[in-house]
């Protein structure tokens, strides 16, 4: 195990290796990433996702990062293996192949054979993992601070988060118990969807750094030719995996964080999805909120898309909300010519995630997650099916409201135009009264002689207090002369006392008022 200091160096070594201060190209970035080691491989997968942070070519090329890791030597591999076991991984396995089935940042996977006959895969955690990610991450951040980084980028974009989100999500990848909770609750949650298949656990035989499940030898869901010659619908594959990856998210509120094509297969006419170190939850909250977010954007209402963004988004400082709106607009305006079924969800969700990062506003973490997880998605359905798209399937999934909103804004503007000036709705009074409610609305107000003028406004917002609860006492009292037989009850003259007082001061305040301003 390297020393700080050693790794330190070695990290300069790897820069200069591949000329990344000169020659930063995008095979050059992956290279030097690769040989760096697991910290930044992990770092290089979240970064393939973000071509609003990093050019687009540069994205292709860290995508290869997925199971392309140095594995271990078989050696070094039984060796951990007889650690886990206690030096008894030959009376649990009858047959461990040397070379594995998949070899990634944290874990390698190999195929065995449990003593009883059933075909397994181990997925063994390399050595010292935790250890080295944890350096890595405070090299990083003395770095970042030492070059000054996030000024570069004016604070719109934050790598400090983004590693610490890294070294989070990698912490509990790194604990192989919690995997094995996640399948087995992954397993719950599908157990009814025909199509859809998991691996069983051999939960004996895992420990925090073992993990043994089923082997799935089905095919690759991007062999199209096997597909093929086992009758297989391609269209049919694309539209069931996109329709239960929605329901993952916004019914079960548990979903797939990386599905990717190497963690998904078919096999016996089902949807197979492995390695389950990176789930999302989110709570019922979170799903209500989701999908009205989801049903605001395709009716293009960006008000509200704003309201339930300021609800949803933790605000990093002030956040401007007449730019917000501006910005969210400016995104929907550019789909708002296309047919929905003719949007591109990763292009959206990309200028969706710009513009959160634009306007200083970040996202729980396991909503962020979704997100890449349906980029993600949204690239494996472009191979299977092209005809499929993932957004025309979320539009029809998400469940109406209880309330209709259209038919609320209708009788509210037939109220309006009923000939009465004695109240005026402008059209932004809903969404006012939303964000005052909600505590979410934000004012930036800029005025000359702000003393005066806030002064002015105080008394105008007592004023606007005082009529209201005028008019609720003038409409308490006809309420009791209407339902009242002649005989009025004792709570009628209350009414009628404080309905006077407070119309008396509003005529006194409105009077004075104009002595005032006549005095100016």
């Amino acid at each position: 195990m390297l020393s700080s200091k050693e790794r330190l160096f070695d990290i300069v070594r790897i820069i200069k290796k591949y000329d990344l201060l000169k020659n930063a190209t995008p095979l050059n970035l992956r290279l030097a990433i690769e040989e760096a080691g697991p910290t930044f491989i992990k770092l290089g997968q979240i970064l393939a996702s973000r071509d609003d942070v990093i050019p687009k070519e540069y994205c292709d090329e860290l995508s290869h990062l997925r199971n392309q890791v140095k594995p271990m030597t078989y050696d070094k591999v039984l060796e951990i293996l007889d650690r886990e076991y206690n030096g008894k991984t030959l009376e649990i396995f009858s047959k461990i192949d040397e070379i594995p089935i998949g070899s990634a940042s944290i874990a390698e996977v190999h195929k065995a054979v449990l003593n009883n006959g059933d075909n397994v895969v181990i997925k063994v955690q390399r050595e010292n993992i935790y250890e080295l990610m944890a350096m890595d991450v405070k090299l990083l951040k003395k770095i970042i601070d030492l070059l000054k980084i996030d000024k570069l980028f004016n604070s719109i974009f934050n790598f400090k988060d983004i590693i610490d989100e890294m070294f989070e999500t990698a912490k509990e990848e790194m604990n192989f118990l919690i995997e094995a909770s996640h399948t087995e609750e992954f397993y719950e949650k599908n157990k009814n969807i025909l199509y859809i298949r998991s691996p069983k656990v051999y939960s004996e035989y895992t420990t925090s750094k073992s993990l043994v499940m089923e082997y799935m030898d089905g095919i690759s869901i991007n062999d199209f030719d096997s597909l093929e010659k086992n009758g297989y619908d391609r269209d049919e594959i694309g539209k069931k995996l996109a329709a239960n990856y929605i329901k993952q998210a916004l019914d079960d509120g548990y979903f797939h964080a990386d599905p990717h094509i190497e963690n998904l297969k078919i096999k016996d006419g089902k949807i197979v999805y492995l390695d389950f170190g990176m789930m999302g939850r989110l709570s019922s909250r979170d799903r209500d909120l989701l999908s009205k977010c989801i049903t605001a954007i395709i009716n293009d209402d960006v008000t509200e898309v704003a309201h339930i963004l300021l609800a949803f988004g933790k605000a990093r400082g002030n956040t401007d909300y007449m730019s917000l709106k501006n910005d969210i607009k400016r995104v929907l305006d550019k789909n708002k010519t296309q047919d929905i079924s003719d949007i591109d969800i990763k292009d959206f969700m990309n200028d969706f995630l710009a513009m959160l990062s634009n306007n200083h506003i970040s996202l729980p973490k396991d909503v962020t997650m979704l997100m890449r997880g349906i980029i993600v998605l949204e690239g494996v359905l472009r191979l299977v099916s092209p005809k499929i798209n993932l957004t025309e399937i979320l539009g029809t999934h998400i469940k109406p409201y209880k309330i209709d909103e259209d038919k609320v804004k209708k009788f509210l503007q037939k109220g309006v135009s009923s000939g009465t000036d004695l109240v005026y709705l402008p059209n932004e009074m809903l969404s006012f009264l939303k964000g005052v409610n909600s505590g979410e609305l934000r004012f930036n107000i800029e005025i000359n002689d702000s003393k005066h003028q806030m002064r002015n406004l105080e008394q105008l917002v007592h004023l606007c207090m005082v009529t209201i609860l005028d008019v609720a006492y003038i409409l308490g009292t006809s309420l009791i002369v209407m339902q009242s037989d002649g005989d009025l009850p004792f709570i009628f003259y209350i009414y009628l006392i404080f309905g006077a007082i407070c119309t008396i001061w509003i005529f006194y305040k409105m009077f004075t008022s104009k002595i005032r301003n006549r005095r100016r």
